[in-house]
């Protein structure tokens, strides 16, 4: 509890303003008592003492003014104490106010400080929430995308032997078919000649108007190889605008945005000027060349995207470790995650959709020698059709495989899977 102005008060007391009328302390009755009691105490408070105040000589009226004169001074350093002891006093008293103030300000501080304090706690337990939902959700895509890729080569490989089985079947069969026209070329000559022999009488050779025959039956057939060369570069073109969509849909999966890197963003700046040219230097007209001149293009086009592909893994791997905090999820990885639901359950029905082709094919396969054996053995019309019944088979076939893979391939990267769209 801080002194108050009454409690220490140094002051010097004003001048007493009794007079002997109204206050007296001696009389002439009690004048030796007085003298005693002034004796007493001026000893006590250490004064010169035994002072004869009645006594006329000069000693005593000596010894009297020097013990006066000591009280005169003992007053004046009691004064001058108090004035110093007050002044003194006065500082203390500001010093408190002054220290109270800064106390009072340092305590709101304090409490400022703490309210900050506990304000970054529950901020950095949110981003640390975020960031580990951001990091589950960067791995589960990470795993998503390994198993697209995983998927993709098997079912590249797949294809890639399924069409090397039909190339194979498809040059056995032009040898068996060739085989199978030269002998009945050759029986069919002979035939002509001994009915030539026959018919007419004499030694006159008649000659054997065979030559319409024979016209229309090479007709047939190069009516047949025709159609057959039509259906093979109709189905050339639709593969081509097959592989031209899904070289787009690679470069549209490559450039999306998804706040990883820069580069591809000022890639995809550079497309926009050159649209032809995809994001990696290769160009989406070479697809129109014939395949043996632009094979090796598009063959290093596809591996700069698989590296391209594998690259992006790594930046996914890379942000994981070093990617900063965000609040919430974007609309892109909302969309992304319901894609990936959907290309899941699509891949899920393309796998028993192509258990179920390849079943049938496996069971066509097992009947085609049968039924070409059959066609061969019918005659001229029989040997014609066959061929062309061959090529729409084998049309069918093809394409339908690339219906599936334009199906797949489509609906994992997000476009659509329409077949007027992709020109199958």
């Amino acid at each position: 509890m801080p002194a108050t102005d009454t409690d220490f008060d140094l002051r010097p007391s004003p001048p007493s303003a009794f007079t002997v009328g109204e206050y007296a302390f001696a009389d002439v009755g009690n004048l030796e008592h007085c003298i005693k009691y002034l004796n007493q105490t001026l000893v006590t408070f250490g004064f010169p003492a035994s002072l004869d105040l009645l006594a006329s000589d000069p000693v005593s009226v000596a010894r009297t003014c020097n013990c006066i004169y000591a009280l005169i001074q003992q007053r004046q350093r009691d004064v001058e104490f108090r004035e110093s002891a007050n002044e003194q006093r006065q500082r203390l008293l500001s010093d408190i106010s002054r220290l109270e103030a800064k106390v009072e300000r340092l305590e709101g501080q304090l409490q400022a400080k703490d309210r900050e304090i506990a304000t970054i706690t529950r901020t950095e337990a949110k981003a640390t929430a975020a960031f580990k939902a951001q990091i589950e959700k960067l791995q589960q895509e990470r795993d998503e995308f390994q198993r697209m890729v995983i998927g993709n080569q098997q079912v590249r490989t797949q294809q890639i032997h399924e069409m090397k089985k039909k190339e194979k079947e498809y040059i056995k069969l032009q040898e068996r078919l060739n085989q199978v026209l030269m002998e009945k070329k050759k029986e069919s000559r002979s035939g002509m000649e001994i009915m030539n022999l026959l018919q007419k009488e004499g030694r006159q050779r008649g000659t054997w108007n065979g030559k319409k025959a024979d016209n229309d039956f090479y007709k047939k057939i190069v009516d047949a190889y025709e159609a057959k060369n039509q259906e093979l570069m109709a189905e050339n073109a639709d593969l081509k605008a097959l592989l031209r969509s899904m070289q787009v849909d690679m470069r549209d999966f490559l450039n999306a945005p998804n706040g990883l890197s820069k580069q591809p963003l000022a890639v995809s700046e550079g497309t926009e000027t050159d649209p032809s040219r995809s994001p990696f230097g290769g160009r989406t007209d070479v697809f129109d060349l014939p395949f043996h001149m632009a094979r090796d293009q598009i063959e290093e086009s596809l591996r700069t995207k698989m590296a391209s592909i594998k690259e992006r893994m790594v930046q996914l791997q890379d942000a994981q470790k070093g990617a900063e905090v965000t609040s919430e999820a974007t609309e892109r990885e909302l969309e992304l995650e319901a894609q990936l639901v959907e290309a899941r359950s699509i891949i899920q029905e393309q796998a028993s959709i192509m258990s179920k082709h390849l079943a049938k094919s496996e069971s066509a396969k097992s009947e085609r020698p049968r039924t070409l054996n059959g066609h061969f053995n019918s005659g001229r019309e029989s040997i014609v059709s066959s061929p062309a019944e061959h090529g729409s088979n084998k049309h069918t076939n093809v394409s339908g495989d690339m219906q599936l893979t334009s199906l797949t391939m489509s609906k994992t990267f997000g476009q659509p899977s329409d077949p007027l769209k992709l020109g199958v």
